[in-house]
C-alpha cells in the first residue's frame, strides 16, 4: 500500500506535468482531418501504380495514446508525436507482380501530394514534416499476410520483420483501459509518457544515446514494452511517485540482471544467437528488440533506470520531511528542467 498521500505536493505535481507533456488534445480531431487527407493523395497514387490498398489504420503513438508534445527549448530537444500512417497492401500488384520495399516510391508520391513540405524517409518509413503545424507523419508500407491481422514490413536496408498494427496498437490499449478502472488517477499511459520524456532527456546528457539524427536512441517501442512489462508486476499506485519508484526499481533490476521480458504466450525458448539480453515483441516471437544491444548500451539504460529510481525515492523522502526544494530538486533531476516551469 503506498505512503504517499494523493493531496502532497509531489503527487500534484508530477499529475500537473504529465497533463503538460501530453499533446493538445483539441489538435487530435485536426489530426484525423489531416491524416484522412494524406491518406487519401497517397491511396491514389498507389492506385495509379496498380498498387492494391486494403486498409490505413493509424498505428505508432498517436493510436496508443502515449504521444508527448514538442518542446524545443532550453535543453529539452522533445520534437513531440509523430503520426504513423500505415498503408497495408496485397503483396502483389494488379497485374502479379510481387512487391518488395515500397518506402521509396512513397517517398515520391508524398513528395508529388506536398512539394512545399519536408519529405524523407526512414529505413521503413516515408516521412512528412509539415512546417506551419509542426506535424510529423510517418507513412509506413505493409504487406498483408496468409496469417490474420499480421503484416510483413520489407525494409529499404533489405531485412523484412513480422508484424501487427492492430495488435501492437493493442497491446498498449488494453493496459491504458484496465489502468482506468483501478482507483485513483494515475494511467498506464501517462505514466509511459512520462517515462519517454524522461528517455529523451537522460538522452541530452548520455555517451552513449542521444537526441541527434544520427545518434543511436532507445526506442520508443522498446519503452512500450518494459513499461507494459512493469504494469503487469506491480500495475499502478493511486499516486505518480510511489508508481514511478516501482517502475524504475522493477525495470532497474531488470535491465541490470539482463532479466528476459517476455508476454503472455511468448516462447521462452527463443535461442538468443549472442544476444545479451531478451525483450521479445509480443506479436513475432522470433524478434529480440534488443537483440544487438551490447553490454554499454545495456548499462548506460541500467544506470538510467537505477539513477532514477534513486532519485524519485529521495523526492517523496523529501516530500515526507517538507523539504520542498529539495523534493523539486529530484524531479527536475529526473524529468529536466521543463519540469520545473511546468509542475504547477
Amino acid at each position: 500500500m503506498s505512503l504517499v498521500s494523493t493531496h502532497t505536493a509531489i503527487h500534484r505535481r508530477i499529475k500537473v506535468f504529465a497533463k503538460w507533456i501530453a499533446p493538445d488534445p483539441d489538435t487530435r480531431d485536426k489530426i484525423k482531418v489531416q491524416s484522412d487527407e494524406i491518406r487519401d493523395r497517397i491511396c491514389s497514387k498507389a492506385k495509379a501504380d496498380g498498387l492494391i490498398v486494403n486498409s490505413t489504420p493509424f498505428s505508432g503513438s498517436f493510436a496508443k495514446h502515449s504521444g508527448l508534445r514538442r518542446y524545443m527549448l532550453g535543453s529539452s530537444v522533445e520534437e513531440g508525436q509523430d503520426i504513423d500512417l500505415a498503408f497495408i497492401m496485397e503483396p502483389k500488384d494488379e497485374d502479379g507482380n510481387v512487391l518488395g520495399c515500397q518506402v521509396e516510391k512513397f517517398r515520391e508520391y508524398a513528395a508529388e501530394s506536398y512539394p512545399d513540405s519536408e519529405v524523407d524517409n526512414t529505413k521503413s518509413s516515408a516521412t512528412i514534416k509539415f512546417s506551419g503545424s509542426k506535424l510529423k507523419f510517418d507513412l509506413v508500407p505493409l504487406f498483408e499476410t496468409e496469417r490474420k491481422n499480421m503484416q510483413l514490413l520489407k525494409r529499404t536496408d533489405g531485412k523484412e520483420r513480422t508484424t501487427s498494427v492492430v495488435k501492437h496498437v493493442d497491446f498498449i490499449n488494453d493496459r491504458r483501459q484496465s489502468s482506468d478502472i483501478i482507483e485513483g488517477v494515475v494511467k498506464f499511459n501517462e505514466c509511459l509518457r512520462l517515462v519517454k520524456w524522461w528517455r529523451t532527456e537522460r538522452q541530452e546528457y548520455s555517451g552513449v544515446f542521444g537526441n541527434g539524427k544520427s545518434d543511436k536512441k532507445v526506442p520508443s517501442f522498446l519503452l512500450d514494452l518494459l513499461c507494459a512489462y512493469a504494469y503487469d508486476q506491480r500495475s499502478v499506485d493511486k499516486t505518480y511517485p510511489a508508481t514511478l519508484a516501482m517502475w524504475f526499481g522493477l525495470l532497474a533490476n531488470v535491465v541490470c540482471n539482463r532479466k528476459d521480458v517476455i508476454f503472455g504466450n511468448s516462447s521462452s525458448s527463443i535461442q538468443s544467437s549472442g544476444a545479451l539480453w531478451r525483450v521479445i515483441d509480443p506479436v513475432d516471437n522470433e524478434n529480440n528488440v534488443v537483440a544487438k544491444w551490447t553490454n554499454v548500451e545495456i548499462n548506460e539504460l541500467a544506470r538510467w533506470f537505477e539513477d532514477s529510481r534513486d532519485k524519485i525515492n529521495s523526492a517523496i523522502r523529501y516530500d515526507e520531511e517538507g523539504a520542498d526544494s529539495a523534493s523539486l530538486d529530484c524531479l527536475v533531476a529526473i524529468f529536466g528542467n521543463a519540469f520545473k516551469n511546468n509542475c504547477k
